[in-house]
């Protein structure tokens, strides 16, 4: 059954990504009104995009495991990269196009129809579509870099059956543009959602910083294949303003009321199906890192020591560490976007040269954001940052790149969708599959997504077109923008 409802929904997606209003009582008790309004959409779709990046359901989300950072303790097949057995190409573009921005876009098209009778109500409905299309923006490169080429200009159109896949660099060329208007139209003098907006409760001049930085990613993502747009983009918006503290992070707060809990909560409030991995453990411990005994569960100390799961492969879980149980707590944040984030990608652009500042000052930054956000004291934060094997000019890599890159990947613990998406750009650290992989991942580490198992039969020729274009429907084939 559960398939065949998965296969029902694809089909619909597939062949008019904007006919879900057609399906009677698919979005039942979900809203609060019969005919939604456009904050009760955007609300809904904040909360399914802090479902899709923070849940570590083996179903949907496992980047934590494709980084290396956890590792599975009595079912290893994710940690092996099986995608194919439980759907995970279905499970994230449903999610991304149904759950997201199906009402991202009906609440943007509702409020741009609703008159205005003064200078300030229309000051107001500008900053409310220009919060919703950082909204959209984030959510198309999303599922960019999840996949390569996806429907996007024909996308959600009611018009369009068949929606044809978009070039990726074209996509994301659009989404700059697109984002850089959106910012440019925000006005800090006036108001917007209010308490509607789960993230920031309505504050224009936080949505400013926050799409700032999301600007700031999508160039970074950029630089190894245009590098002066990705200049312009990344350096436009570090002039306007980004995250300049965890005080500007986008934060998704959980509640202790059902059903707006942290997604971790019920997956995994009776069950131990994660351990920390052994690469991650050991790199931390080489590090004397201080957020181990934040990262990790402190109580599952062996010896005295973080011991973590061999990567790939069944364990007795009596014999490795698991991650902290303050991560799967009912009301457990969820973190969208932080400084900390800012901060690496701002090193990276700087060490390339670019007009951001330096590339050692954004680096500390990056790190102290990481560990203040934890609570780490600031005397071992300062202790860290003095270690030979940390400091900047000598730090793990063998240049400033590997260093930043492998802080990121360090500081990226628990937001593995983004964590995995620094590693395929920077190719560092240097990850090596298990030997229990399957034979699909080639003896590799995935580098992409593989599209839906029921894009072949629901929209055909332009899923052919489409793996055609990015060199096969393969987790192995690399995205446009990981050149090296």
């Amino acid at each position: 059954m559960k398939n065949l409802k998965d296969t029902v929904l694809f089909i619909i997606l597939a062949l008019n990504l904007n006919s879900c209003d057609n399906l009677e009582g698919l979005n039942e008790d979900t809203k609060a009104y019969l005919t939604p309004v456009p904050e009760a959409l955007m609300t809904s779709a904040q909360e399914k995009y802090a479902v899709f990046l923070n849940s570590a359901s083996v179903n949907s989300n496992n980047f934590r495991l494709y980084v290396q950072q956890w590792s599975e303790i009595a079912y290893p097949e994710e940690s092996r990269y099986e995608m194919a057995a439980r759907s995970l190409g279905n499970a994230n573009w449903v999610a991304l196009y149904r759950d997201v921005l199906k009402d991202l876009v009906d609440a943007k098209n509702k409020i741009a129809n609703i008159p205005t009778i003064d200078v300030k109500a229309t000051a107001e409905k500008q900053n409310k579509i220009a919060i919703i299309e950082i909204q959209i923006v984030q959510a198309y490169q999303a599922l960019v870099d999840l996949y390569g080429n996806v429907p996007y200009f024909e996308a959600l159109n009611p018009n369009v059956l068949l929606p044809k896949y978009d070039d990726g660099l074209t996509i994301y060329k659009d989404l700059g543009t697109r984002l850089t208007t959106a910012i440019g139209k925000l006005d800090p003098t006036n108001k917007s959602f209010g308490k509607a907006d789960l993230i920031y409760g309505g504050d224009v001049s936080k949505w400013k910083k926050y799409g700032n930085s999301i600007q700031i990613r999508l160039g970074m993502q950029l630089s190894d294949v245009d590098a002066v747009l990705a200049k312009n983009l990344v350096e436009s918006a570090y002039n306007s303003g980004a995250m300049t503290s965890n005080e500007d992070n986008a934060i998704f707060e959980y509640t202790s009321a059902e059903p707006h809990f942290n997604p971790n909560f019920e997956s995994f409030k009776s069950r131990t199906d994660f351990a920390i991995s052994d690469v991650f453990v050991e790199a931390l411990e080489k590090l004397n890192d201080p957020r181990r005994d934040f990262y990790f569960d402190p109580a599952s100390k062996k010896g005295g020591i973080y011991v973590g799961a061999a990567y790939g492969f069944k364990v007795d879980v009596a014999t490795v560490s698991l991650f902290n149980p303050a991560l799967k707590e009912i009301n457990f944040k969820g973190d969208l976007f932080d400084y900390a984030e800012t901060s690496f990608l701002l090193a990276d652009a700087a060490n390339r040269g670019w007009a951001v500042g330096t590339a050692s000052t954004h680096y500390n930054n990056g790190i102290t954001a990481s560990m203040k956000y934890w609570g780490v004291p600031d005397a071992a934060i300062a202790s860290y940052l003095a270690q030979p094997n940390v400091a900047f000019a000598t730090a793990t890599g063998s240049n400033a790149k590997e260093r930043i890159a492998y802080q990121m990947w360090i500081a990226y613990y628990n937001r593995g969708f983004e964590a995995w998406t620094a590693y395929r750009r920077l190719d560092f650290p240097k990850l090596i599959a298990p030997s229990t992989a399957v034979p699909d991942a080639q003896n590799k580490v995935p580098v992409r997504m593989i599209y839906s198992h029921l894009a072949p039969s629901t929209n055909g020729a332009n899923y052919a077109a489409a793996s055609a274009a990015i060199g096969g429907d393969k987790m192995t084939t690399k995205l446009f923008w990981d050149k090296f």
